[in-house]
């Protein structure tokens, strides 16, 4: 037994099991509520499904399938579709049975450890170490294995968040090399099919990548509250019990999640949430108030797995606004002030290169579609006009993100320059104190 020293009431772990055990069931697979799981259907993905099937069908004969792209905000379906494809493909022919290799960016987040991944996944087991050999000696190791293992067949390299590894140094090479491969194979043949939130990313690609890729993209749009309610619909009757929801709860959903630029992700989640919230609370049904406290801990969940995905330069942009909003509630934030601040704390960090304020503004524009800032433009008369910024969150939740930073941590007690009143600002950033 566990002993809360606050209030000296016992918690019986062995009591809280058998309740559990003998509540009300909610789930009937909860895990057809996740992301990965990849259902018998996809509603409203007929042109996404029927676009990706064309350009991979040609690997049922043997030959190569063109690489492409595909763009979509996040919960768009992207991953999901291509999955659903490659499984329907994998049944379409006994002699060829196409190799399938998924790579998220956000995780194998640099070059060598891409090459060594797609190398170990084909080997099935780690022969490549994570660091200490050169590039080129993996790249020619993973030739040979490629027309060895995967031989005859075709093998559909998957990059997901994609646009992480170009921004990566070395990141448009591995790319380029990647997409190359077919010339220096004599059996495998390969596809690459890159997976992107950000619809300019084409903008960062270097022409020869480009030229690999040609003009092939699939766009996935975001989904509106219609579509998402028959998403829910779909995957409630899986995940849930019958009659457990409220009658309410699937159109609430969809709703809520539509407002979030129609990401299906966080519309499966919240009803997930929702039923886990029901169920520890041994409640028989899934209500509208369990609705209400899911998303007031998602948003809470989101904003800190967010912040912690950032770009650090990102992460220092946030961190300038938190130093403001901290050490000077009543200060009004202007873009300026978030300028000057980067760059008094960036230099507290060794490394970390001064961004321009045009930079600084890209990340501002993010950090305010994310929610997570209010930034709006406002016209002081003859002096022109500047952009007001405050944050939409706590003080403590951010607070409670960047001390997890380790880069960050360090630098959350540091006073800006420009508040410290026995200063004066003279030009260029320089700051002298007062006599």
């Amino acid at each position: 037994m566990l002993k809360n020293h606050n209030n000296h009431n016992q918690f019986n772990i062995d009591k809280f099991y058998k309740n559990y055990l003998k509540g009300p069931r909610i789930f009937s697979n909860r895990d057809a509520l996740e992301s990965s799981y990849v259902p018998d259907t996809l509603p409203h993905r007929d042109v996404q499904i029927k676009n990706i099937a064309e350009k991979t069908a040609c690997a049922l004969l043997g030959d190569t399938p063109p690489s492409f792209l595909c763009y979509g905000q996040t919960g768009t379906g992207k991953t999901a579709t291509i999955r659903y494809v490659s499984q329907k493909l994998a049944h379409q022919s006994a002699k060829i049975k196409p190799w399938w290799i998924y790579i998220n960016c956000n995780v194998v987040s640099t070059p060598y450890r891409i090459l060594a991944h797609i190398y170990n996944t084909i080997s099935r087991c780690e022969k490549i170490p994570p660091t200490g050999l050169p590039k080129d000696i993996i790249f020619k190791k993973l030739l040979g294995l490629l027309d060895s293992i995967v031989g005859n067949s075709i093998c559909f390299l998957v990059l997901d968040e994609i646009d992480i590894l170009v921004n990566r140094k070395g990141g448009n090479e591995i790319l380029y090399n990647l997409l190359r491969l077919n010339e220096n194979l004599d059996k495998c043949k390969t596809s690459l099919i890159g997976i992107s939130n950000k619809l300019k990313f084409r903008e960062y690609l270097d022409p020869r990548i480009l030229s690999s890729l040609g003009e092939e993209h699939i766009v996935f749009p975001s989904y509106d509250a219609s579509e998402l309610r028959d998403i829910l619909k779909e995957r409630s009757k899986i995940a849930f019990l019958d009659g457990v929801l409220k009658e309410d709860i699937i159109p609430l959903s969809a709703a809520l999640a539509a407002k979030e630029h129609g990401d299906a992700r966080k519309a499966l989640q919240l009803l997930r949430k929702a039923g886990e919230i029901a169920e520890r609370a041994q409640n028989k049904f899934v209500t509208s108030k369990h609705l209400e406290k899911a998303q007031e801990d998602l948003e809470n969940d989101h904003i800190k797995e967010y912040i912690k995905g950032m770009p650090l330069q990102a992460q220092l942009v946030l961190t300038s606004i938190y130093l403001l909003s901290k050490f000077s509630p009543d200060h009004i934030i202007i873009s300026g002030d978030i300028y000057d601040v980067h760059s008094e704390i960036r230099a507290l960090i060794p490394g970390v290169r001064q961004l321009t304020k045009r930079r600084i503004s890209d990340y501002i524009n993010e950090l305010a579609l994310a929610g997570i800032i209010s930034a709006y433009i406002k016209s002081m008369g003859h002096y022109g006009r500047t952009k007001i910024i405050k944050l939409d969150i706590t003080n403590e939740l951010v607070d409670k993100v960047l001390c997890g930073i380790e880069k960050i941590q360090m630098i959350l007690n540091h006073k800006p320059i420009l508040l410290q009143k026995d200063k004066v600002k003279l030009k260029n950033n320089i700051f002298k104190k007062l006599i």
